[in-house]
């Protein structure tokens, strides 16, 4: 009798315990079939009002397009009404879904059924939501699938997934007679603009220009026949072309061997002879009558002039040669003190410029230049900029498409015609700039999904970066070279949810100078052999995120936050909290699937702003 009395409690006990599991079946169930009969209601309302289209007619189509959106054949979901209000331009919907139970069928409760409800009408709001998401270095660590934990995946495979699901929650297939579009703001060291949009974001780098000629000498050597032993020196050579004040190379001169591989300045005597001022005419030895050669030289010095047409570069400036041929040994090379990586010209006219140190008479043979050739300055604004570290040695980065902070004008969203972006220089082999490049608000799925399946994750963390990137997307003050149909609503535009969701993993750690990680960076910021010596004008990225939230929370945009599996720091923890719109719209993930529930959660709520029940 006792074993049939626990048998009997046990069965009861089993079915109030999964009770629990059934109703949470339920809600998530409902949840989705609320998202159906919406995409029902939105896809519908457009022809809700055309000849023919009855109560029957409308409760028929709906009834399709929500049985295809939930895609469940254990969900039996049935729209009961269908009614519509030409004045206001409303539809409306009522549905019943029922859901088989997995434990309380014990106690003979087999289904689970609820009501929805949707209703739509020509005020329902448009949405534009723009998603930041972390993909710096860390987000290749492997993450529990599940609270289980016995599967793993990497962070960013599970971002892949849960931003895909936020994707189709969110962007609608049906744009009328509301829209919903989405832009994507991948970062990690700084937001990758692209190629497209990169000069109109930041400017348009100073870039370097052709060199056409590399050479020492004017012409070539005139032959020496006789010189005196006088004071000074009288050269012999039949119709030299010299003039008073010619800067001259002697070399290859037999028996007055004193005068090879020296600069003289010419005083002409006649068409067949002149002196050299600079030599003392004494203790030479006579002249081999059928040896040496005069070479008339560029500049004074005798050095190497550069022929580069509007070179914008100025004296005692830096330079970076590059692609030369014929005098291989001037490219990647250079006189800086300290370096190998760039020349300090001299001389500079428009459209030339001495190499100093590069003197006929240092005994280097530079070649004879051949062909091509760029030349390029090295300060920030320049395609290449070269600074020192914090022990002093020179670093050259080329610019890339990736963005940084701007100074003036930090925390508002003025465009870039008013005041352009910073400039990104980024250490290529060891914290590059991200690959993954921004994509502006659009509503074609196929590409959100092309983004969303392809992040690649790498580098430090200037979260500031994605977080201002993710409020320029949505902001029609910006105007960004987007597309037209990328551009965002304008201020004058009614019935709009404008919403950022800004996602990490950790620490905020990268803040720039001059467009380099400054070396007040906090760890994980790269080898500090790669950041510049000066402090960010703008703070460090904790505090620029916070007064970016700031202000687009006064702009009136939804700031939702998502804290992805962040260990050992509080102070990411307490900026997320922070930066959200209100403690509902902060959310943290500790697993792939708690972060797939949170980004659908978010998309839900953003869905359900789009419809009024």
């Amino acid at each position: 009798m006792f074993a049939i009395m626990f048998g009997l409690m046990a069965v009861v006990l089993i079915a109030m315990g999964g009770a629990v599991v059934d109703y949470v079946r339920l809600e998530q169930t409902r949840n989705r079939a609320q998202i159906a009969l919406d995409a029902a209601a939105l896809a519908l309302q457009k022809e809700a009002f055309s000849t023919g289209m009855t109560s029957a007619v409308l409760t028929e189509k709906a009834q399709a397009l929500m049985v295809d959106r939930i895609a469940d054949t254990d969900i039996s979901a049935e729209v009961t009404l269908a009614r519509t209000d030409a004045t206001l331009g409303s539809l409306y919907f009522e549905a019943e879904m029922t859901v088989p139970t997995l434990f309380v069928g014990l106690v003979g409760v087999h289904d689970l059924s609820a009501s929805i409800v949707s209703e739509v009408t020509r005020g329902s709001m448009d949405i534009e939501v723009a998603v930041a998401v972390d993909l710096t270095g860390s987000m290749n660590d492997p993450i529990s699938t599940s609270n289980q934990g016995s599967t793993k995946q990497s962070k960013v495979e599970a971002l892949k997934t849960a931003l895909g699901q936020l994707i189709d929650i969110v962007v609608q297939d049906e744009q009328t007679p509301t829209y919903s579009k989405m832009a994507l703001v991948p970062y990690s060291m700084a937001v990758n603009v692209g190629a497209t949009y990169a000069n109109s974001i930041r400017g348009t780098p100073k870039g370097p220009t052709p060199i056409t000629a590399i050479g020492w000498a004017n012409g070539t050597g005139k032959a020496i026949t006789a010189a005196t032993q006088k004071r000074p020196v009288v050269i012999t050579s039949n119709l030299h072309g010299f003039v008073t004040g010619d800067v001259v190379y002697i070399n290859n001169v037999g028996g007055m061997t004193e005068l090879n591989n020296k600069i003289f300045v010419v005083t002409k005597v006649s068409d067949n002879s002149y002196s050299l001022n600079g030599s003392d005419g004494r203790n030479y030895k006579s002249l081999n009558n059928t040896s040496g050669t005069a070479t008339k030289c560029l500049v004074s010095t005798c050095e190497l002039v550069v022929t580069s047409p509007e070179h914008g570069l100025t004296s005692n400036a830096n330079a970076y040669l590059s692609g030369i041929g014929g005098m291989s040994s001037l490219n990647n090379n250079g006189a800086v003190s300290g370096s190998n990586l760039a020349w300090t010209i001299g001389a500079a006219t428009t459209n030339t410029f001495v190499l100093p140190g590069t003197p006929k008479t240092n005994g280097i043979n530079y070649g004879t230049y051949s062909s091509g050739g760029t030349a390029a300055c090295v300060l920030p604004g320049c395609s290449y900029h070269l600074f020192a570290n914090s022990s002093g040695n020179l670093r050259r980065f080329p610019i890339s498409t990736c963005i940084t902070e701007r100074t003036a004008n930090a925390y508002t969203d003025v465009p870039t015609s008013t005041t352009p972006l910073g400039m990104n220089y980024p250490a290529t082999g060891n914290n590059p700039c991200l690959p993954n490049t921004v994509l502006p608000l659009t509503s074609d799925k196929t590409a959100l999904h092309g983004v969303a399946g392809s992040l690649t994750a790498g580098g430090s963390t200037a979260g500031h970066t994605g977080v201002a990137w993710a409020w320029y997307m949505v902001s029609p003050n910006f105007n960004g070279p987007w597309p037209q149909d990328s551009q965002p609503a304008g201020p004058g535009k009614v019935n709009i949810v404008k919403a950022v969701v800004l996602m990490t993993d950790g620490e905020f750690n990268s803040s720039y100078c001059n467009g380099v990680i400054s070396n007040s960076s906090t760890t994980g910021s790269g080898n500090a052999s790669d950041q510049i010596t000066c402090a960010p004008p703008n703070g460090s990225s904790y505090s620029q995120t916070q007064s970016q939230c700031d202000a687009m929370k006064r702009a009136g945009i939804i700031v939702y936050t998502v804290g992805f599996a962040i260990v050992n720091s509080q102070s990411a923890i307490n900026l997320m909290a922070n930066c959200a719109t209100d403690a509902s719209h902060a959310y943290q993930a500790n697993t792939g699937q708690q972060l797939a529930d949170v980004f659908s959660e978010i998309g839900r709520n953003l869905a359900a702003l789009r419809v009024t029940k």
